[in-house]
């Protein structure tokens, strides 16, 4: 599993960047969030499908991340040089370390995105591949499809509240 940290340091692409990192409470959760400003990239990131393509990494870019204790998702808001947002990113994870100085987790490949008023689900093919290959257990494999399921119903239902 890949692991990816509040920091980034894990992507190259990004040269320079400012990070903070607060402790936060939502209603009963705890969490971490950051904030993550790109100063300075290789070059810019575009991704997306035949549908649509957004730049989703360049210098002004900031990422909005949370990740709740006791969480199996993470959550990546992407603002553009304007602070305007334009994608919604959530990772499934094997769990979140909001515990570390630099909070991670570890990458369970199904992702989810609300960019412009459509809702994804990304990379389920890149998470069965996973469970052929040895690299996930069963049980995270259900666990990442059930909490997954529960979260693409709550975004398709709740996108707009959620964006908020």
């Amino acid at each position: 599993m890949n692991v990816k940290t509040m920091y980034r340091d894990e992507w190259t692409r990004i040269l320079e960047k400012k990070v903070i990192i607060k402790e936060f409470t939502y209603g009963d959760q705890k969490g971490k969030m950051s904030l993550l400003k790109i100063q300075k990239v290789t070059e810019p990131l575009w991704v997306g499908d035949d549908v649509k393509k957004i730049k989703i990494a360049e210098v002004g870019h900031s990422w909005l991340q949370i990740a709740l204790e006791n969480g199996f998702f993470w959550v990546t808001a992407m603002f553009d040089e304007e602070d305007k947002p334009f994608e919604i990113y959530v990772d499934m994870t094997n769990g979140n370390h909001t515990e570390e100085e630099n909070p991670y987790f570890e990458d369970m490949y199904l992702d989810y995105a609300i960019s412009g008023d459509r809702v994804l689900e990304l990379d389920k093919d890149e998470l069965e591949e996973a469970l052929r290959e040895d690299k996930i257990t069963k049980e995270q494999y259900e666990r990442t499809l059930a909490e997954g399921e529960k979260l693409y119903t709550y975004l398709k239902n709740n996108k707009d509240e959620f964006r908020e």
